[in-house]
């Protein structure tokens, strides 16, 4: 979707990046890169229904969208110079309400006050006084108004549908309550369905739509439709089309080829899909990134949604999130209600799990971590969520065993190592913990220590479950497990024959590197180890 437009960043001077921006028509007024998404508005126009639901991770770009919708059916076409839809459609205006749903959900009284008063602000920006004082009364009312007004069919827009319900996920009175609401609050809109022209909702979850779009039934839900997958986040030809220029700044800043700049963009930024094909990135970090210029957890810092850290009961999650791929059923994020969340259908809608692959024959998809800025991200916040001790010593620490193992210190390396498990709470240490408990830690560890390693790397004589890659020194690790501290020599004897073998470190000879071969076993919070060098001739 290459279009030459009024906001392309051309090969003269470089366009602001849109840092922060959701309203469309303050791209053209900023001078801002504003990357076309408008032929997926095209064919929802398109589409047949009316009706839809999008899905999607926070800060990707949906209220973006939606303000661009807005602008569309606002019939604002010279703000769409050289953009895909400007000549496709008639530009017709129609009245539009776009809601906000990001309120303060602190009690279900200040919720419906606030509700009320973006309801009531609404009315008087198109000249309505109401009478009403309900929320379901007043938008019923504004939309009829509407209708009488104008002669034409009203266009809704609803912008984080769920967010006062997820707000309050801890407390789950509350959060039903505030469903209630909402279900009666939004039973307006399928009330007035024959008045609307276009509705569209998003949001973070699906919450099961029975349970807030009570019998809701005709909203098509596009968000793991393969020709939505790139209706959010930017694909690569959309990356490096609109942001060349910032591309190759970065380039010449870090001192590395353009190509090389790329491949750190794609590993930090890049790999969310909801259909297995199409892959994005993530369009908050990368304009960080480009303003910055740096790579850092930009998405993540600005905040885990808290319900979240409530669901990542770490002792259930710690492996399966970590692993190369979780299958599940195609259905994976139906049904979910209140009481009843699945946290691998939540994790995924938020954005910290992501398609890899679609089996058709199976029905089943294959879910990944997306990229390095999400493992940092899950890494650091299952570890802060089961470390006792102070948070910045967890860092302290993470950084000691980096710097340790990089000057080949074993010893110091596996203290910290030590220190670190042994100030992790006990559940992490339950009996039924086995060697694939302790391998997710232990590449937690090494993700949050920065150290450049390679999970479970595969090898023509089977998977060694790490390696770690430094300038001078390489790892092989193999990790063992045993419930008793009795076994832990045995169970380090075992670890270096797998590996002497298994040959696992024969791909990482001749490199002018000192290859350590190290066996590793734990225990109840207690890590110990044995250590060969590589002979190299």
């Amino acid at each position: 979707m290459h279009h030459e437009t009024n906001f392309q960043a051309g090969n003269g001077d470089l366009k602001n990046l849109p840092v922060g921006l959701d309203s469309f028509e303050d791209f053209p007024l900023l001078n801002s890169i504003y990357v076309d998404k408008t032929e997926y508005i095209f064919q929802m126009l398109k589409a047949g229904g009316k009706s839809f639901f999008l899905s999607r991770p926070r800060r990707f770009g949906k209220s973006l969208l939606l303000s661009t919708i807005k602008a569309v059916f606002e019939g604002k076409k010279n703000l769409f110079k050289g953009l895909y839809i400007e000549d496709k459609i008639d530009w017709e205006t129609y009245p539009v309400i776009k809601l906000d749903m990001t309120l303060d959900a602190g009690s279900v009284e200040k919720f419906e006050e606030d509700l009320k008063a973006l309801l009531l602000g609404l009315a008087a920006n198109f000249g309505f006084e109401i009478p009403y004082h309900t929320p379901p009364a007043i938008l019923r009312e504004v939309i009829r108004l509407l209708v009488v007004s104008t002669g034409k069919k009203v266009v809704v827009l609803v912008d984080e549908y769920d967010k006062p319900i997820l707000d309050a996920i801890d407390d789950p009175k509350r959060a039903e309550d505030i469903r209630t609401v909402l279900q009666t609050f939004y039973g307006v809109l399928k009330a007035s369905s024959s008045m609307l022209k276009f509705l569209i909702v998003s949001g973070i979850t699906k919450v099961s739509q029975t349970s807030i779009f009570s019998g809701f039934n005709n909203l098509n839900d596009i968000s793991l439709d393969a020709s939505y997958a790139g209706i959010c986040g930017y694909s690569q030809a959309e990356l490096e089309y609109f942001f060349s220029g910032h591309i190759e700044n970065l380039a010449r800043n870090k001192t590395k080829s353009k190509a090389a700049v790329l491949a750190d963009i794609k590993h930090w930024y890049n790999g969310y899909s909801w259909d297995g094909n199409a892959f994005v990135y993530n369009p908050y970090s990368v304009l960080l990134l480009f303003e910055k210029g740096l790579f850092n957890p930009f998405w993540y810092n600005t905040g885990t949604p808290t319900f979240l850290l409530k669901l990542l009961n770490t002792g259930n999650n710690l492996n399966t999130v970590l692993k190369d791929a979780i299958s599940v059923p195609n259905t994976f994020i139906e049904g979910q209600t209140i009481d009843k969340l699945n946290s691998i259908g939540l994790l995924f809608q938020s954005g910290y799990l992501t398609i890899k692959s679609f089996d058709e024959e199976e029905s089943s998809y294959e879910l990944q971590i997306p990229n390095e800025e999400v493992r940092k991200a899950i890494s650091e916040l299952i570890l802060m969520d089961i470390y006792r001790d102070n948070v910045s010593n967890l860092h302290e620490l993470s950084k000691n065993i980096r710097v340790a193992f990089s000057e080949g210190n074993t010893t110091a390396a596996v203290e910290s190592l030590d220190i670190l498990l042994a100030n992790t709470t006990h559940n992490t240490h339950d009996s039924n913990k086995n060697e694939s408990h302790y391998q997710a830690l232990f590449q937690l560890a090494m993700i949050l220590s920065n150290i450049n390693h390679i999970g479970e790397s595969t090898h023509g004589n089977g998977r060694t479950d790490a390696v770690l890659l430094f300038d001078k020194h390489i790892y092989v690790v193999e990790i063992k497990f045993t419930s008793e501290k009795e076994g832990l020599e045995a169970a380090l004897a075992s670890g270096m024959k797998q590996i002497n073998e298994k040959l696992y470190y024969k791909p990482y000879l001749n490199q002018g590197k000192t290859v350590h071969k190290l066996a590793l076993a734990f225990t109840k919070g207690k890590v110990v180890y044995k250590e060969e060098e590589v002979i190299q001739s």
